[in-house]
């Protein structure tokens, strides 16, 4: 139960977050332990100094300058999108979806 109300708060906590960023759209996660969100907002935008095309390149573009993991919808079969975990700290998460938010500013 406890674990069930980490996992609750910590959607809930990335959804908001997510939504926050400009060009960028996320239904509240369901059950899972991760949000999709779309990102085709990001894309043809000046992220941290570079463009991306695809959440393929998207995703590279994340790791190497915010070194935040998230795994590009191409590999679902949902270009766009992307999955990101919260199976993670609360502290860690936070700081994370920060980097993200701060290179599309």
């Amino acid at each position: 139960a406890m674990m069930r109300a980490a996992f609750a708060r910590r959607g809930e906590t990335m959804h908001r977050m997510l939504n926050e960023i400009d060009g960028v759209t996320c239904l509240e996660p369901q059950g899972a332990f991760y949000c999709f969100p779309n990102l085709t907002g990001l894309l043809g935008r000046d992220i941290g100094g570079a463009s991306a095309s695809t959440t393929l390149e998207l995703a590279d573009l994340v790791l190497d300058t915010a070194k935040v993991a998230l795994v590009p919808g191409e590999a679902f079969g949902a270009p766009g999108y992307a999955r990101l975990s919260f199976a993670l700290g609360d502290d860690d998460l936070e700081e994370g979806i920060r980097r993200i938010a701060a290179l599309t500013t």
